[in-house]
């Protein structure tokens, strides 16, 4: 058995190549963490990437491919961490699906549970995976979530469902798991400019924020990674099972009256 990055803390990302994801990765690399980040279809860039970290400084990343959807996915990437490593210290589920309805007639219990078995199952999935394998939880487990459930979003029905559950499942695992040494909570955020973003709302959806909201509208992909970076720095450890919301204030005045308040400055 081989143990690479030994003397390293080890961060596993789902969707770990894009986005939030990668955003997030770069955050622990920058700290000396050695990260493995899944993708699932198609190919990652392995050489741009370790560019990417080398010019950080940190570690280059470890990149396996495995839909976080099929349980055969999870168990062959599960063998392949026991194999390289000692351990998983931190987990950060990120990788998601978005089904996007157009109306009543597009809902269909199987895009329901697709947007359940990739956005929320594999937090306890790849928890429980973890332990088996090396006999340990990990001491952190952040999981990516947005304001979907209490917020609308066109088309958004089936992924906002699926954060609800991911959060819910949050605080259960947190009451099952209260006796280990684990950490587990949901990081939300608003709108972030990423390619998900647009291939779930469409690129048009970026131009009516420009005209009726304000830059702070949008977090970025580093103000969630920080939020996670800070939930697994060991000064949190007593923030257990809780939603931490990343959205600079702003959903409190993001209405009707705040358009209106700013009038003058809109295009309207």
């Amino acid at each position: 058995m081989s143990h690479a990055g030994q003397g390293r803390r080890v961060v596993l990302i789902t969707g770990g190549t894009k986005g939030i994801g990668l955003a997030t990765a770069k955050a622990f690399a920058a700290g000396g963490a050695q990260c493995v980040l899944t993708y699932a279809w198609g190919s990652a860039d392995e050489a741009a990437l370790e560019r990417d970290f080398s010019a950080l400084g940190a570690p280059a990343p470890l990149l396996l491919q495995a839909d976080v959807g099929r349980a055969d996915d999870t168990g062959s990437l599960m063998a392949e961490l026991g194999e390289r490593f000692e351990h998983v210290d931190v987990l950060v589920s990120n990788a998601s699906m978005a089904n996007v309805p157009q109306g009543l007639d597009d809902y269909s219990e199987r895009a329901l549970l697709q947007s359940v078995s990739y956005g929320a199952w594999p937090l306890v999935a790849y928890t429980r995976g973890l332990h088996r394998t090396f006999g340990r939880w990990p001491r952190y487990v952040v999981a990516m979530s947005s304001d979907g459930p209490d917020h609308f979003s066109l088309g958004y029905d089936f992924v906002a469902a699926g954060k609800a559950v991911l959060e819910t499942l949050v605080r259960y695992l947190t009451f099952h798991l209260r006796h280990e040494d684990v950490r587990i909570n949901a990081v939300r955020s608003r709108s972030v400019k990423t390619a998900s973003f647009d291939r779930t709302f469409g690129p048009e959806v970026g131009d009516i924020a420009r005209r009726f909201a304000t830059e702070a509208h949008w977090v970025t992909p580093e103000e969630v990674a920080g939020a996670a970076i800070a939930l697994c720095s060991g000064l949190m450890d007593a923030v257990r099972g809780q939603v931490l919301t990343i959205d600079r204030g702003t959903a409190f005045s993001d209405n009707l009256l705040r358009i209106y308040e700013q009038r003058d400055r809109l295009p309207l």
